[in-house]
């Protein structure tokens, strides 16, 4: 996990020549994220402090900049807490910085948790409900990157670091996405990754959500199965019943499931596990991986064997 992309002093003073926040103070890299080189720094104009987000856009992320940050000004403006792109003063709304694109943010308030309650699951489902219902009214479709034909052919290439039986597993698991993919379960636009490392939190109010690269339309049970599995499961991925309740009484606020997902929410909770062991698997390097698949496929396991998620409280 890291920085991809190491930058001076002397290149965030040029870059921040197209922007209207004063002189640089200090910056440092921030070291959780997993795909994107990302930065915090502050700025000061007289006696005011900015403090911003700075992000070089890596890899294949580099081509959804642009669309990134248009959903992101769509959430923000139907009042979800997003942080805003700072507004440059040059032509280019994404300028370079070493060949890849960039996005300045403002820096939100907050930190990540590492311990949840219920009441912390109540508000993020309640987001989640917001955020399916607001970005309903986005006028444009951006493809999923991560359906069930990547996950086919992303299983193919990491069969080495697999067992028998662990393929299979996530073979069966991509079949049944398949199926899903087809049926008349609602879909939208997700967010796709919302694990705890992607939300912030002040005094017990969830006040960001961070990291929309993993945006497109896919189930909107996706979404909620992505936070159940994360923060809803111990570290032994076993399920947390006051957790997952919660969440789902917050989801329900503002946007109620439908009897058909509700029975198809376990088997999507099995895809999210096998999409994100998948992806995890991808991020091998040095002879580790930057993520650990295999705390994904354990949690595949652990709700193949569970019953489904019990909904009816709702």
């Amino acid at each position: 996990m890291g920085v991809y992309t190491s930058i001076t002093a002397e290149e965030i003073k040029t870059h921040l020549e197209g922007y209207d926040l004063g002189e640089l103070d200090y910056f440092e890299a921030i070291t959780e994220g997993i795909e994107n080189s990302n930065y915090l720094i502050s700025t000061r104009r007289l006696d005011h402090e900015f403090l911003s987000i700075l992000t070089l856009v890596e890899g294949n992320n580099a081509a959804k900049v642009s669309e990134v940050s248009a959903v992101m000004k769509h959430l923000a403006h139907y009042g979800l807490p997003i942080p805003n792109p700072r507004q440059s003063r040059v032509t280019d709304r994404h300028p370079d910085l070493q060949g890849k694109p960039t996005l300045l943010m403002v820096k939100l308030p907050g930190a990540h948790l590492n311990t949840v309650s219920p009441e912390h699951c109540r508000q993020l489902g309640a987001m989640l409900g917001r955020f399916h219902t607001i970005a309903t009214a986005y006028p444009f479709e951006i493809k999923n990157a991560f359906d069930s034909a990547w996950m086919e052919q992303a299983l193919s290439t990491v069969k080495t670091h697999l067992s028998e039986s662990e393929t299979s597993r996530l073979y069966a698991t991509i079949d049944r996405y398949q199926e899903l993919e087809s049926s008349n379960l609602p879909q939208g636009l997700i967010h796709g990754d919302l694990f705890k490392d992607n939300i912030l939190f002040k005094d017990n109010a969830l006040v960001g959500v961070l990291d929309f690269f993993h945006i497109g339309q896919d189930l909107w049970l996706m979404d909620l199965a992505i936070a159940l599995n994360d923060w809803c499961m111990d570290e032994q991925a076993q399920s947390m019943p006051a957790h997952t309740a919660a969440m789902l009484e917050g989801y329900h606020e503002h946007r109620p499931l439908e009897s058909e997902e509700r029975r198809a929410l376990n088997a999507v909770r099995q895809i999210a596990a096998a999409r994100f062991a998948l992806t995890r698997f991808g991020t091998h390097a040095d002879g580790h991986f930057r993520k650990d698949p295999f705390e994904q496929l354990m949690r595949l396991e652990h709700l193949r064997q569970e019953s489904a998620v019990a909904t009816d409280l709702l």
